[in-house]
């Protein structure tokens, strides 16, 4: 049986690239965002934690709290995307996709720069 996500290490960040992040969202995951923000001003916290299957856990948080000046913001069709800083070289060149599908649904990262990634789609190294 897989724990993934279970892993609770923090990833070394010492020797992380800081560069400017380039991040796409799909249509449908705009669509999706859109909907689950209704009419506030939210932003979407795209984070790389410690864990998972394969090293790394991605991370996604929709909130009201503004990014501090570590975080990178990306827009794009009125969804504001945050990444810290050191995330960056991680996340860079990344789609986040949304598939509704009745099993195995929800967003979906294609992340150019995992080596390799678990089933679960959230775990990558």
């Amino acid at each position: 049986m897989s724990n993934c996500g279970s892993s609770i290490y923090n990833p070394d960040k010492s020797n992380r690239e800081v560069m400017d992040c380039k991040i796409t969202l799909s249509t449908p995951a705009v669509s999706i965002l859109h909907g689950l923000m209704g009419d506030k001003e939210m932003w979407l916290y795209l984070m790389v934690k410690g864990g998972g299957c394969s090293g790394y856990i991605y991370e996604l948080e929709l909130l009201e709290d503004e990014p501090t000046n570590s975080h990178q913001v990306i827009s794009q069709d009125g969804v504001k995307l945050a990444v810290h800083e050191l995330d960056s070289s991680l996340l860079n060149g990344m789609l986040i996709d949304y598939e509704d599908k009745l099993m195995g649904g929800g967003f979906k990262m294609n992340n150019p720069n995992a080596k390799r990634s678990c089933g679960c789609g959230l775990s990558f190294a």
